[in-house]
């Protein structure tokens, strides 16, 4: 009933051909569901492996306060989370559960009992999770804040990956996820997720869950704030990422954290929490406003996914307009559209999607794969097609766009005396990226090769 219930949702809101599309890749989504089962059990850390991290861990000395907000819990899943813990193979941390129900959790006292360092605090009674959460990091003692959700499980190597990433260097720390079911037994939908992409983060807070960050650095930036409950991980992750140097930014690319879904929560049932979607956006576009960015953040057809419009057209004079005569725009104002992103300062260039004669993605982006060779993001995809986790809608940093349908920088491409007709693209935006501009690829200005 759940699944109706969501399909007639997105149907009343965005029309039976995005519907049909939506339903197509979540097809293809389930099929990927099918072994995931056995290639986890096959990723977790061995008990050998794990052994090792805990003697390797005790010379990192680095400190991690776990920080579960707590209200009105369940009692089994909030002992599955603190088992999860408990288990983990690096054993410098405090886990802090900060109780914000209108009566204590009884549960949550008693779990406190079972490990000097587990803590029981208690919140401003009705303060919402921002302030819930805020308690604990205030209380907290480490030198790493880790974010975790009281009804949601860790692999017992997540901390000891933490602890290693903070000792090499990082400042914030996130990891891949999945979904398990309710009863914990199925795991599904693993998100494999991109280093950090500032404007993939703009549409959509993929950064999530697990989420550890240096501490001064939490309370540096004022930790959470009540206004964006629902989506205040999004607003504090936007703050936290723009407060360091992106190399202090680690992604540990490995399933750590498990996300239980269940029907209140919003992995399992995304139109529990409208309200959050609406906050994500407006976290977003007031952290850009802040910038001087003069902008509107849309919400796009699914749920917890933005495009941000830039209202200004900046003055064409200092950018250059790369069209191949053998491509024709589909999308009206491209070259606006496109040309709109300089008004941020940080904006080097700017590339189209581009399809093939027969419709489908030729470009979309490129970036360099494990072998140093340069791939196409979403190549050979139907254009319609939302893509795993929705990624094809949206904004993304990228190494390089096509030279057929961009826009440059002018002083960018003047300086590195680029000739728009033989000009490499790949060189010109690996250029671009070294001096410390960033390449994006809107998938929403199309632009085809001529029949």
């Amino acid at each position: 009933m759940k699944v109706i219930s969501r399909a007639l949702d997105y149907l009343k809101r965005n029309g039976p051909e995005s519907t049909c599309y939506a339903a197509i890749q979540h097809l293809k989504d389930a099929g990927r569901d099918i072994g995931y089962e056995l290639m986890i059990r096959e990723e977790r850390a061995k008990p050998e492996e794990l052994a090792r991290q805990k003697q390797e861990g005790k010379a990192f000395g680095v400190k991690i306060s776990v920080i579960v907000p707590v209200f009105h819990p369940r009692a089994d899943y909030l002992r599955e989370m603190v088992h999860s813990v408990l288990e983990q193979s690096y054993s410098l941390w405090e886990l802090v559960l900060s109780d914000g129900s209108e009566t204590p959790s009884a549960e949550a006292e008693k779990l406190a009992g079972l490990d000097e360092r587990i803590r029981y605090v208690r919140a401003k009674e009705g303060g919402g999770i921002s302030d819930n959460t805020n308690i604990g990091l205030n209380s907290s003692t480490g030198d790493v804040t880790a974010f975790l959700d009281q009804d949601d499980l860790l692999e017992p190597d997540a901390l000891y990956r933490i602890a290693w990433a903070i000792k090499g260097g990082a400042q914030i720390v996130y990891t891949d996820e999945d979904k398990v079911t309710e009863d914990a037994g199925r795991h599904l939908s693993p998100y494999r997720k991109l280093d950090y992409n500032q404007d993939l983060l703009y549409g959509n807070n993929y950064i999530c869950h697990f989420l550890a960050v240096k501490r001064s650095l939490a309370m540096g930036v004022g930790g959470f704030r009540s206004r964006y409950d629902g989506a205040q991980d999004h607003d504090f992750i936007l703050r936290c990422t723009d407060a360091v140097d992106q190399k202090r930014i680690w992604h540990i690319p490995k399933v750590l954290y498990h996300w239980r879904m269940h029907g209140s929560s919003t992995s399992g049932n995304p139109s529990s929490k409208i309200y959050a979607y609406e906050n994500g956006r407006r976290a977003v576009e007031d952290h850009l406003r802040k910038k001087g960015i003069d902008c509107q953040v849309r919400h796009t057809e699914h749920r917890g996914f933005f495009r941000t419009e830039y209202k200004e057209i900046p003055d064409p004079e200092p950018l250059v307009c790369f069209f191949g005569r053998n491509v024709v725009p589909l999308t009206e104002r491209a070259k606006e559209v496109l040309s709109s992103y300089f008004v941020r300062p940080d904006v080097g260039a700017v590339g189209a999607r581009i399809l093939d004669r027969h419709g489908r993605i030729l470009s979309s982006g490129y970036y360099r794969d494990e072998d140093g060779r340069a791939v196409s993001y979403f190549e050979g995809m139907d254009p319609r097609m939302p893509g795993e986790m929705n990624l094809a809608c949206l904004v993304m940093d990228v190494d390089a766009v096509s030279k057929y349908a961009c826009v440059v920088r002018k002083s960018l491409a003047e300086s590195e005396g680029l000739d728009p007709g033989h000009m490499d693209s790949w060189k010109l935006c690996s250029k671009i990226r070294r001096r410390g501009y960033k390449v994006l690829v809107d998938p929403m200005v199309l632009f085809q090769i001529r029949q």
